[in-house]
């Protein structure tokens, strides 16, 4: 979704979420706004905006659409469609606003929707749409797409993951002198989405190595796992409990 010649589309995936800001005037969130120009001047990197923007407040936008036009060119019915965009390589983004003021930039018809951040990466998923494209006309154009997109939809599979990461740290666990847990973070400020907790009845193992370097050697394992790490795209953090 970078570059190239836009043309626009309807999509008719997942429904966005009931509007759920009913005090909203639709101003733009100044936190957001400079969160975007830090991606924009490579700051912050698109994976971390998206975890950001999970509960920031969107604007969708919809537009009319004919279903049925007379002879005459006036339509007789017509529906309400999300509007997205496709590139000149065929790459189709759901568009996404901060504020009213920056929908008017791209379209001053359009109607805005309030949604959250993960509702209209999920609506963009189900719409087959490879991006959410915030603010397409500025001030800050920033495209979140790949594993920015399936972060920002915020959907993990904590019980597989779970399955999953106790079963690669089994060589430091099956003994029964250290434990893993594993914890959704999501929605805390941490920097991951996953926090797997390294703990120890006696604060160590009887080898001699220290809590510390057990939560290390298992940090290790979790890297050198990519069927893991695609599980969990917000990241995986790893910490002595």
């Amino acid at each position: 979704m970078t570059g190239g010649a836009d043309s626009c589309a309807q999509g008719r995936g997942r429904s966005l979420a009931e509007p759920a800001f009913p005090h909203d005037d639709g101003t733009a969130d100044p936190r957001v706004r400079e969160l975007l120009a830090a991606v924009s001047e490579g700051h912050v990197p698109p994976i971390d905006a998206a975890r950001a923007l999970r509960s920031a407040r969107l604007l969708a936008t919809v537009v009319a659409v004919a279903d049925d036009v007379t002879a005459g060119g006036s339509d007789t019915s017509s529906h309400m469609a999300v509007v997205s965009m496709v590139n000149d390589r065929g790459e189709k983004g759901l568009l996404a606003f901060t504020g009213v003021d920056s929908l008017a930039a791209w379209d001053p018809a359009a109607r805005p929707v309030p949604t959250l951040g993960t509702a209209a990466a999920r609506a963009a998923i189900d719409d087959g749409a490879e991006a959410v494209v915030i603010d397409v006309a500025g001030p800050h154009r920033t495209v979140l797409a790949g594993a920015a997109l399936t972060v920002l939809a915020d959907e993990l599979d904590l019980e597989r993951v779970t399955a999953l990461v106790q079963a690669a740290l089994a060589p430091i666990t099956a003994d029964g002198w250290a434990d893993a847990s594993v914890l959704d973070v999501r929605g805390t400020g941490a920097a991951a989405d996953v926090l797997v907790v390294v703990t120890s009845a006696g604060g160590g193992h009887p080898d001699g190595r220290r809590l510390e370097v057990l939560a290390q050697q298992a940090a290790q394992i979790l890297a050198s796992r990519p069927d893991i790490q695609r599980r969990v795209l917000g990241g995986i953090g790893v910490t002595a409990g």
